[in-house]
């Protein structure tokens, strides 16, 4: 439905501009942050600190306090619950507004002794106000009250919107209707009603997330095909090559994906594990095989410098590998496009160049995907659709359990590498309270000037007026005008693909001491004497980024240090960034970012235009998520709901790469 249905004032109009909605559909889907209970409890049992609602009569004159700047203090005082209660409220300065007799409904925090710090106020009686209360998220301008009133004209319309969730499933599991269910978030009569309206919202939430993600899969997967004949005893010969012993992890991994590559069912499995925990050896050992059954492949890197490195990688392993990136001269690509046109090249390592339209393959047999997540399904895709029946293994260094990997990622077949090669150093951990990094100089300089690299990480490029965060062109213009003996750096996600090439490149051959990041960084620099890291403002970041972020450091045998920055006062943040400080384990790491901030942000679904999740939690409603994963087979074989196809139609064509 169209928004000019909400006959919204011009103002209003506007402000609802910021919430980035097209449809009263989104403006109903704008849910509250949380609830407050309006509900007056007797004088004779209020607490120090507590949140208080009183209705009474004003009983004296009104005293205005001016303080600096243009802030002020009003003060008068209340009678209510038989008592004299002095009220102070901050920056409403209007005498007028608050005369002897007047009735007056408060809610504010109980400071003890009868005085009450007063944050809202009316002069509506306080029954018709008691209640479970919506606190929307608000934008620049926009008031709760604002956000109340639009909500009640959407709901007026909430009749005539189509659900997504079949009727059979609404049935089966007892849910709510969708117009009741949104009246029941908006506007909870009591808890019974809104704990029905959350349940109902998480399976639809659910439910949208794997049909989203089992179409994809199905996509990927395509048909069967031929099982691909490779000799065991080279491939043996292969693995004996490397100077080192591989895990036992690393075995596995390897033996899953050769018995995927030589049955008639496509391999579409998952690889992951920490930082250095020897993926790209599983990815060497699968591009050898497909070499050996005579079909082509191709190793995907989201960054030109990660390419480079997986090429140097695979030439140094005696592959016969080619490079095929942006930045290469026009005749050499040229040249390269026609041996992998006459299959003359057998494997090729490159980025996003591999997508284009000029790229053909003769036989491409198998694509391995480094860091998936950095690449959307239109890309995925397109890669794909250079072969049939392609092999995809795929990699990633953000590991989550298996049972939210089995849901969050569709029918994908998953290998854990969760033990290290012996040698590897853990990255030692601290967090450090503070917003410089004073405290942590003298270190930083003594590495520095010992010769290794580091990095210093914002949460943002440039300042910012809504949000006081430390930004990577402030900080790398300090540090660069302050600490002249050395070479600094500045990486962010506004340079231009070719300018990022340029700055990696001039760190891995230390042509820059310390290079100054937002988190564009977290993929695709392995720079082995980088040995520190600083990060501003760690509290902004998911746990998973933040270990993701100090595996750049401690790459050879030399002590990686990573010192985490934050002036959070916020116990469970606290909490979050001190559990780094012990835990070096990316999967357990992943499995309580899962529990405390959701799989949004562990994933990085609501940028890549996969459906996200608001109320639905993987880690806890765990039989919900299996029903779902059912429910969703059933309604991609069915082919008969058309409005959640239309749904999931339209956000595989959304989903695209993001950076």
């Amino acid at each position: 439905m169209e928004l000019k249905k909400l006959k919204l004032t011009k103002r209003r109009s506007e402000l609802l501009k910021k919430y980035d909605v097209e449809t009263v559909e989104d403006v109903l889907r704008i849910y509250p942050l949380r609830y407050e209970t309006i509900q007056a409890i007797p004088f004779s049992s209020w607490q120090e600190g507590d949140s208080v609602c009183f209705e009474g009569l004003i009983s004296s004159s009104v005293t205005i306090i001016h303080l600096q700047g243009r802030r002020s203090m009003t003060r008068f005082t209340v009678i209510s619950w038989d008592q004299e209660i002095q009220i102070t409220l901050f920056n409403r300065p209007w005498k007028e507004m608050f005369h002897f007799g007047k009735t007056i409904t408060c809610f504010g925090t109980y400071q003890g002794k009868n005085k009450v710090t007063v944050s809202q106020y009316n002069f509506k009686p306080l029954h018709l106000q008691e209640g479970i209360r919506p606190i929307y998220p608000l934008r620049d301008g926009m008031k709760q009250s604002d956000m109340i009133s639009i909500m009640q004209g959407a709901l007026s319309l909430a009749d005539q919107v189509k659900s997504l969730v079949p009727k059979r499933y609404i049935n089966k599991y007892r849910l709510m209707d969708l117009a009741s269910c949104l009246k029941a978030i908006h506007q909870p009569q009591n808890d019974t009603d809104l704990k029905a309206a959350i349940r109902t919202l998480k399976y639809e939430e659910f439910l949208r997330f794997q049909c989203v993600m089992q179409a994809l899969s199905h996509e990927q997967r395509g048909d069967i095909k031929s099982p691909k004949q490779f000799d065991h005893d080279k491939i043996l010969s292969f693995i004996n090559q490397f100077p080192y012993a591989l895990t036992p992890d690393q075995e596995k991994a390897i033996h899953e994906v050769l018995e995927d590559m030589a049955s008639s069912r496509i391999l579409f499995r998952l690889v992951q594990g920490d930082v250095g925990c020897g993926k790209t050896i599983v990815a060497s050992v699968a591009l050898y095989a497909c070499l050996l059954s005579g079909e082509q492949a191709c190793f995907l890197a989201p960054t030109e410098i990660l390419a480079r490195q997986h090429y140097k990688t695979l030439q140094a392993q005696g592959l016969p590998v080619s490079l095929y990136v942006s930045s290469l001269p026009v005749r050499q690509k040229k040249e390269i496009l026609e041996s992998l046109r006459t299959q003359k090249i057998q494997l090729v390592v490159g980025t996003h160049a591999l997508f284009q339209e000029g790229v053909t393959f003769k036989d491409l047999g198998l694509a391995v995907i480094d860091e998936q997540q950095r690449f959307g399904v239109r890309q995925r895709r397109a890669l794909l659709e250079k072969g049939k029946a392609v092999d995809v293994l795929m990699m990633s260094a953000t590991p989550i359990p298996r049972t939210a990997a089995h849901f969050l990622f569709g029918d994908l077949s998953v290998s854990n590498i969760k033990t290290m090669p012996p040698g590897r150093k853990p990255v030692i951990t601290r967090y450090v309270t503070g917003k410089t990094m004073k405290p942590i100089l003298p270190e930083i300089l003594q590495y520095t000037q010992e010769g290794h690299q580091g990095y210093v990480v914002c949460p943002s490029i440039e300042d910012s007026q809504e949000m006081d965060l430390r930004n990577a062109i402030s900080i790398y213009e300090g540090m660069k005008n302050t600490l002249t003996q050395f070479r600094f750096g500045l990486l962010h996600g506004r340079l231009k693909a070719e300018e990022k090439e340029a700055v990696m490149m001039d760190f891995s051959q230390h042509r820059i001491d310390i290079l100054v990041s937002t988190t564009v960084v977290e993929v695709g620099v392995d720079v082995a004497n980088a040995t520190w890291m600083v990060i501003y403002d760690a509290h902004r970041f998911g746990l998973s980024t933040l270990h993701q972020l100090r595996g750049r450091v401690g790459r050879s045998a030399d002590q990686g240090h990573c010192f985490l920055l934050s002036t959070t006062k916020d116990p469970q943040a606290i909490e979050r960034l001190k559990m780094l400080e012990k835990n070096t384990d990316g999967f357990s790491i992943t499995a309580y970012d899962l529990q405390t901030r959701g799989p949004g942000d562990v994933l990085g679904v609501r940028q890549s235009g996969i459906p996200g999740f608001l109320f639905a939690d993987p880690a806890k409603d765990v039989a919900m998520m299996s029903c779902c994963i059912e429910d969703a087979k059933e309604i991609l074989r069915r082919q008969e709901d058309q409005a959640l196809l239309a749904y999931v139609s339209q956000a595989l064509e959304n989903a695209s790469y993001f950076d």
